[in-house]
């Protein structure tokens, strides 16, 4: 208890920690060594909310050695001349035996499409270095994303081994969590969470790393989740009822919604209308000229072929109804969902009824459901997903013991977009798909006979 007082004793020191940005120019002469195991750790990277700005996290023992929020960097490689401050948080809610000070360090003034080299900084201790690219702010080039849900500490390993391959590859360029971390970020008191956060550092410390929320972040009012992370046009942490954001990038509006307001005290309408506020602007014909592809990522899918009871397995999947309408009305061409802890790819469908069984000029969206990342639940295992009679909307699905994948999303052009999703053990193909739209838009009312 007499540290639990002590935690919140420290409430008012920690409100003087700022949030402005102060930049300095330092020499090497001015580093001093990392040197401590409570130091910067579990360092990650989101975009900002313009493309000239990153943001960089990393956790630390709650030391008032480390009660300072620094990034040391400079254009690529190892220059470390400037240095930007940020702000750091006392994290406490569900996290007993975690880590206490999350920092968090917005750099701005980025030139769009340089790349970066970094180091993180908290009292004299700072970390090793890493790089990053900053994000372009034109259009005319084709990105690439890694693309996943639904990954453990411990099952996760085989794809986080391939995924930090890829992020250090220097093709990708960012990376979607699609909901759940860990299994789960609040498991031992938070140290289950610092040990998830410190393994993804290798992949997510040097690409953007977007995330959703998912099912499991729901203990302790979502705390972990909004701490943690920080993502683009929302204050940090993350209040409860705005876990849901966008982003521009090349020819792609990205919107991240939680389907988690459907089975908690969420804001469904504050969500719905957030959504159709976004979707309208995106669809705007600058806008929609600019980046004609819309998608869309969320924990939890819309439809599915497995039966374990989940929202996706009923015909009055509450996620659907509220949402599927909406997406179809202002033309989102890909939804991306996880959750089931398999690999499912959907033909383009709208209530039900699939419109055609190939992905030349969807007529409506096309779902990708790549939850097979890892999990393990129930004795450090990955629950099976209890494969049931495949939909009339199901144009692929894969999944067998021990399997483990991740998928990647290439923008190619205005028009054409591949979909590809890997085998964590060998990095095979197991599945692939050209999406061609020609005529990007609010999709029409689909015809009668359909």
């Amino acid at each position: 208890m007499e540290g639990i007082y002590f935690f919140l004793t420290l409430c008012s020191f920690l409100n003087l920690a700022s949030s402005h940005q102060a930049v300095k120019h330092l020499s090497m002469s001015d580093l001093a060594p990392y040197d401590s195991p409570h130091g910067p750790e579990q360092i990650h990277i989101s975009y900002g909310n313009i493309p000239s700005e990153m943001t960089i996290m990393w956790s630390t023992s709650n030391s008032s050695e480390f009660a300072s929020s620094v990034v040391l960097y400079g254009l690529a490689p190892k220059n470390y001349s400037l240095e930007a401050k940020g702000k750091f948080v006392l994290f406490t809610e569900g996290n007993p035996d975690g880590l206490k000070y999350i920092h968090r360090v917005v750099l701005q003034g980025l030139i769009p499409g340089m790349k970066y080299s970094y180091r993180v900084q908290s009292g004299s201790n700072i970390s090793d270095g890493f790089e990053f690219t900053a994000k372009r702010d034109d259009e005319d080039w084709s990105p690439q994303f890694l693309v996943y849900g639904d990954m453990g500490r411990i099952g996760g390993a085989p794809s986080l081994k391939r995924l930090i391959m890829e992020a250090r590859s220097g093709h990708n360029t960012a990376a979607l969590h699609v909901g759940d971390f860990a299994y789960d970020l609040q498991t031992d008191g938070g140290l289950n969470g610092d040990a998830f956060m410190n393994r993804i550092q290798d992949m997510a410390a040097w690409i953007p790393y977007m995330t959703c929320v998912g099912n499991h972040e729901i203990p302790f009012n979502f705390s972990h989740y909004r701490y943690r992370f920080s993502m683009p046009q929302l204050q940090w942490p993350t209040e409860i009822d705005r876990m849901w954001y966008s982003f521009d990038v090349a020819r792609a509006h990205f919107i991240a919604y939680s389907s988690e307001v459907y089975f908690t005290n969420g804001s469904i309408q504050g969500q719905l209308e957030w959504l159709t506020n976004d979707l309208k602007k995106a669809n705007q014909p600058e806008n929609r000229a600019k980046r004609p592809w819309i998608i869309a990522f969320g924990h939890r899918p819309m439809y599915c072929s497995n039966i374990d009871r989940d929202d996706c397995t009923t015909l009055h999947s509450v996620v659907r109804h509220s949402l599927e309408p909406l997406f179809f009305q202002y033309g989102v061409d890909i939804i991306i969902e996880a959750h089931e802890h398999s690999y499912e790819r959907l033909w383009p469908v709208f209530n039900d009824i699939v419109t055609a069984h190939n992905y030349s000029n969807p007529k409506a969206p096309v779902h990708l459901i790549s939850g097979a990342a890892g999990c393990n639940e129930a004795y450090g295992i990955c629950v099976s997903p209890m494969l049931g009679p495949r939909g009339p909307w199901s144009a692929f699905r894969e999944w067998f013991p021990g399997n483990a994948g991740y998928g990647k999303l290439w923008i190619e052009n205005s028009t054409h977009v591949y979909w590809e999703q890997i085998e964590a053990y060998d990095g095979s193909v197991t599945d692939s798909i050209w999406i061609k739209q020609e005529h990007h838009g609010p999709f029409k009312p689909l015809d009668p006979w359909l």
